[in-house]
C-alpha cells in the first residue's frame, strides 16, 4: 500500500472516532438536585450518571473508585468532589466507577465491595492500569491530593 493511501485511511479512520480511546463507565457525571451539603438528607446516591451499572475493571486503564451512601453528608460533600475530578480527568484515560454500599447494582460491584471498601463512607480508591490498589482513603479527601494520584497513574 502507497503512503499517500495509507495516510489517507488513517485519516478516515480517525475521523469516524476508531483508534481514540474510549472509556465506557460512569459517565456524564453530576450532583443529584436536592442533596444537602450541611446535613443528612436522604435524596439518593448523590452523584447521577450514564452507565452507572459498570463496575468492571479494564485492563490497562487506572480506575477511580467511589463508594459512598444515600443521605449521607460526607457522602455529599466528597461526591462534589468526585464530579470535579471527573470534569478534570475522564477525557484522560481514568475509569470511573460509582458504587452506593447500600444498594450494590451488580456482582462486580459487589466484588469491588469486598475487595477495596473499608467499612467507612465515603471511600475513595485508585486503581492502577493493572487493576491494583495504589491509593485508598476514607473519608473526605480534598480534591488536590486525589488528583495528585489520579495524575501519576495517567502519566505511567
Amino acid at each position: 500500500m502507497n503512503t499517500k493511501l495509507t495516510a489517507v485511511l488513517a485519516t478516515m479512520v480517525l475521523a469516524a472516532g476508531f483508534g481514540v480511546q474510549t472509556v465506557s463507565a460512569a459517565d456524564n457525571l453530576s450532583l443529584k438536585k436536592g442533596i444537602s451539603f450541611v446535613q443528612d438528607i436522604d435524596a439518593g446516591f448523590p452523584i447521577e450518571a450514564e452507565k452507572m451499572e459498570d463496575a468492571t475493571l479494564e485492563a490497562g486503564k487506572p480506575t477511580f473508585i467511589f463508594f459512598g451512601a444515600r443521605g449521607d453528608l460526607n457522602t455529599s460533600r466528597q461526591a462534589k468532589r468526585v464530579v470535579n475530578l471527573y470534569n478534570r480527568f475522564a477525557k484522560q484515560g481514568i475509569k470511573f466507577i460509582l458504587i452506593d454500599v447500600d444498594n450494590p447494582l451488580n456482582a462486580s460491584a459487589k466484588d469491588l465491595l469486598k475487595k477495596h471498601y473499608k467499612g467507612y463512607i465515603p471511600c475513595q480508591v485508585v486503581l492502577n492500569d493493572e487493576g491494583k490498589s495504589v491509593w485508598n482513603k476514607v473519608g473526605e479527601i480534598p480534591e488536590k491530593d486525589i488528583a495528585r494520584v489520579i495524575d501519576e497513574q495517567i502519566k505511567n
